[in-house]
């Protein structure tokens, strides 16, 4: 490699597990939201559903909360406490999941 060169970047995210929110057991394991484990794991699919559209709010969360009847203020405060700021740290920080294909980040 010349001087002044970058060599072959990583993905931090690559190395991060694959969430499937088909698994309701795997939810077990994940941050406790104050809601049952089928309500999270639609809020995640809900979140998810918004490929590329992660504007830097909780959006998607807090309009699925409104359709679910969920108490937003509660669940926000839940959601930031575990280190979702956004929807794609909703994905990212609180269910684990992957940037890259939870976003289809690149047209995969």
């Amino acid at each position: 490699m010349h001087a002044g060169t970058v060599g072959a970047m990583t993905n931090f995210f690559d190395d991060l597990p694959r969430y499937d929110h088909d698994d309701l057991a795997d939810l077990a394991d994940q941050p406790d939201l104050g809601l049952p484990l089928e309500q999270q794991a639609a809020l995640a699919d809900a979140v998810q559903q918004r490929r590329r559209s992660c504007d830097g709010t909780l959006r998607a969360a807090r309009e699925w909360a409104q359709r679910a009847g969920v108490d937003w203020p509660r669940l926000r405060r839940e959601l930031e406490e575990n280190g979702g700021y956004c929807d794609c740290e909703v994905v990212l920080n609180v269910f684990g999941g992957d940037f890259d294909r939870s976003f289809d980040v690149d047209g995969a």
